[in-house]
């Protein structure tokens, strides 16, 4: 993984070097602007230029705001603030470590107006990864963090999911787009499903989680309310499950759909009639609609992901709490909303091999 190491440079120097000799130490490849071989670019451009060939930005910030180029430049932006908002153009992650408040620090390596540094300092409190005191204390918490971020998944909205998910009427045009798209759901680890404002349906939710069971490689469902809540992970077989348990007909439903259509891809427009069939009632009055508190309590699903809050939390807590967690995956949120999806065996073993490399 390549990391972009960004921040202001002569206050700043010592906590760069041992970082960046830390994170190479790790196996990690570090870019930082003093590495630069000469080059005919501003320096701000090769900045940029290097920003955005990297997998992850680390953003530093003590107090200063640092050097503000003149030419092209309307709003005013210091280099280092250029480089975080390169990353975030690219749509990078962005992992931000700022020097604590009540850490002691040089005047000399203060800017005399603060008014700069405050302001942009006051905007990445939203965001900060860690805080730091000194330059050992940066480099722990920095490694703390991509442990974290190379061990996340993010869950994924699928437009095949959605078109099934908004479908009021069904028929042979329906269909035939769901047959376009319905190898996408084969592609996704996790899927999220917005539960509300439009409704699902029990049966098309018991579709949808069979065919993921059956022809996908999806590892989880995340359910989300109608403002984007994080409600709770489960698998395709556990939603199976649970679904039959409230509503048999489902399984018989499905199970009979598939011992008639060998073809699925031709033939998925004909499920409906099958749960007609099972449930002796067109689908229209047969369904129920569900809602995030039949997802999150009626239903009894068993979770697939512990959740962990990650607002004002170090790195290196985080770390720990995911590790204490019991399930495979742990679900990280900030304000409701999900963040990400650990995967609690790959980071434990990240976090061992981190652990002997500094025995060996």
């Amino acid at each position: 993984m390549k990391v972009y190491l960004s921040s202001t440079f002569t206050d700043l120097k010592r906590h760069r070097a041992i970082l960046a000799r830390a994170l190479r130490k790790a196996g990690y490849v570090v870019v930082m602007m003093e590495e630069y071989v000469a080059r005919e670019q501003r320096v701000e451009s090769a900045c940029q230029g290097d920003v955005v060939g990297c997998d992850v930005y680390v953003g530093i910030f003590a107090w200063r705001y640092g050097h503000i180029p003149t030419d092209n430049n309307p709003e005013r932006l210091s280099v280092t603030e250029m480089e975080y908002a390169a990353a975030g153009d690219k749509g990078m992650t962005r992992l931000i470590f700022l020097l604590d408040e009540k850490a002691r620090w040089p005047k000399a390596r203060k800017d005399s107006d603060s008014v700069r540094i405050s302001s942009l300092r006051s905007r990445m409190k939203e965001q900060c990864s860690a805080y730091f005191a000194s330059a050992d204390e940066l480099a722990v918490e920095v490694l703390a963090a991509l442990r974290v971020h190379e061990s996340t998944r993010l869950a994924q909205q699928l437009e095949a999911i959605n078109i099934i998910l908004d479908a009021q009427q069904l028929g042979p045009s329906y269909m035939m787009n769901i047959k376009d798209r319905l190898g996408l759901l084969g592609e996704a680890l996790f899927i999220e499903l917005h539960i509300a404002p439009t409704p699902w349906w029990n049966t098309r939710l018991y579709l949808v989680a069979s065919l993921a069971q059956e022809f996908g490689r999806t590892r989880g469902f995340v359910f989300v309310d109608s403002e984007g809540g994080f409600l709770l992970m489960a698998t395709p077989s556990e939603i199976c499950h649970r679904l039959a348990s409230r509503w048999p007909a489902l399984k018989q439903a499905y199970e009979n759909f598939r011992q008639d259509v060998a073809t699925l891809e031709h033939k998925i427009w004909r499920y409906p009639m099958f749960v007609s069939e099972a449930f002796g009632a067109n689908e229209e009055v047969a369904k129920h609609s569900l809602s995030a508190h039949d997802v999150e309590y009626e239903l009894g699903i068993t979770r697939d992901a512990e959740v962990v809050d990650v607002r004002e939390k170090g790195q290196r807590f985080l770390q720990r709490e995911i590790l204490g967690r019991q399930t495979r995956f742990v679900a990280l949120v900030r304000d409701r909303h999900l963040e990400g999806l650990v995967d609690r065996e790959m980071l434990a073993q990240r976090v061992a091999q981190a652990v002997l490399s500094e025995l060996t």
